[in-house]
């Protein structure tokens, strides 16, 4: 989306937070605590995430009686060029619920209005305030392994919710085109929206904030904030059972389009350990790429860590992981993976350990499967270092070999990598996964 340009910025040292540098022309709006939009309506009060597009505050409104807590949205300038009307974000999930009114798996925009500002005309938009995300549930700081991830049974009930979310889109002619772990979010109690400045504050802490500084001691130009803002701490919200529902919403529908209908301009924006072969080779979306996508969170959603790990940030690391996982890629696509040989055979097999090393591999290819990945489930748990909360399961629990059967033959329907061969969603929310009641061990 951004062009590159030389460095303006020392870069934050904080943990989470966006790139200033994306804070220029066309890009992100320079936001700070305290600030109003709206004719003085909405007033941030903390900050909840970041993304491509966007950054995303906690804010309140003012007009509102009850407290009033929501979320706010402020998309970037190049990214606001739609009408309200013609905005994703706003009339898919608007469409959804006058379809499914009793579904309520959607995160809907309650008000919507533009903000001009030193980086151009931004589209802001305002939902119900949502807890944090299935992927930041499991983000564990510190941990090598990622141990942190749902209860057994919360897992399936997500993972339901979920899979019958993308089912009433689908129904509906929808693709959502861009689900990921970070696009499903755990509603919050409603004692929480009723929260006061102070409560927001004692339970969620101070916003941690670091003043943005120019290479060269220049000064800061209008088109970046005075300072950068943390994200809120995950473990703020999660070590307190009433705090969150145990129910989710989905969220973001800036890639999805009606399937009679797709974008001549169409591309595919989900990230590469999610994307389907067919997105990834041939820029095609559709009903399939949202099976194999939510294949790929369910299986993140049970096991607290990816199916692909996206860790070093490569396509063809990707890659890689695929073909150990689910075996040699059809062609032409086989051809497409340029890379192949370093690590497999032509059928597909991993190189011997002594021909990799030979190679000077570093990353060694090995032979792997679903089930083998559901199976590793707790067996490299690190130990919590404090409260976990009741929604996340005990380090160390394993799946039972019957679930590990049942949830492998789901996967294994739904991660075809022909498009037509990929199993539909009535069937995958009719799957006996997800009524699966026994223990883990």
């Amino acid at each position: 989306m951004s062009t590159i340009h030389e460095p303006r910025f020392i870069p934050s040292r904080l943990a989470e937070v966006e790139c200033v540098e994306e804070y220029r022309r066309g890009g992100l709006h320079p936001i700070l605590i305290g600030d109003e939009f709206a004719h003085g309506r909405y007033k941030i009060m903390h900050k909840l995430g970041f993304g491509g597009s966007s950054t995303i505050w906690l804010a309140r409104d003012q007009q509102k009686q009850s407290g009033g807590l929501v979320t706010l949205k402020a998309m970037r300038a190049d990214a606001s060029s739609k009408s309200p009307n013609d905005l994703p974000e706003i009339c898919v999930p608007k469409s959804l619920q006058a379809t499914f009114p009793s579904c309520g798996v959607f995160q809907t925009v309650e008000d919507n209005f533009r903000v001009l500002g030193p980086n151009g005309d931004h589209q802001f938009l305002i939902s119900p305030l949502a807890g944090p995300s299935i992927l930041a549930m499991s983000d564990c700081p510190g941990r090598v392994s990622g141990s942190r991830r749902l209860r057994g049974d919360l897992a399936r009930r997500v993972a339901k919710q979920t899979a019958e979310a993308i089912y009433c889109m689908h129904t509906a002619g929808l693709v959502h085109g861009d689900l990921t772990t970070s696009n499903i979010l755990f509603r919050v109690s409603q004692n929480v929206l009723r929260w006061s400045d102070d409560d927001v504050y004692g339970y969620l802490g101070v916003p941690e904030t670091e003043e943005v500084r120019t290479r060269g001691g220049l000064p800061r130009e209008p088109h970046a904030p005075a300072s950068l803002v943390g994200c809120i701490e995950n473990s703020k919200l999660t070590t307190d059972a009433s705090f969150l529902e145990e129910r989710v919403l989905v969220i973001d529908f800036g890639q999805s389009y009606a399937i009679e209908s797709p974008p001549n301009d169409y591309q595919p924006g989900t990230v590469m350990n999610y994307q389907s072969p067919e997105a990834r080779f041939g820029g095609r979306a559709g009903l399939e790429t949202d099976v194999w996508a939510l294949g790929c969170a369910i299986f993140e959603i049970r096991a607290g860590f990816p199916l692909f790990d996206s860790f070093f940030g490569s396509d063809t690391d990707i890659l890689r992981q695929t073909v150990e996982t689910l075996g040699r890629l059809p062609d032409p696509w086989w051809g497409s993976f340029t890379e192949r040989a370093r690590w497999f055979e032509e059928d597909g097999e991993p190189k011997s350990a002594q021909a990799q090393e030979r190679a000077g591999i570093h990353i060694q290819a090995s032979k792997s499967s679903i089930r083998d990945k559901l199976r590793s489930i707790g067996t490299e748990d690190d130990l919590p270092d404090g409260a976990e909360g009741p929604m996340v399961e005990r380090s160390g629990v394993r799946l039972l070999e019957e679930e590990v059967e049942l949830l492998g033959d789901l996967l294994d329907k739904m991660l075809r990598y022909r498009p037509e061969e990929r199993i539909v969603m009535e069937d995958v929310v009719g799957h006996p996964w997800f009524k699966y009641e026994g223990m883990s061990v």
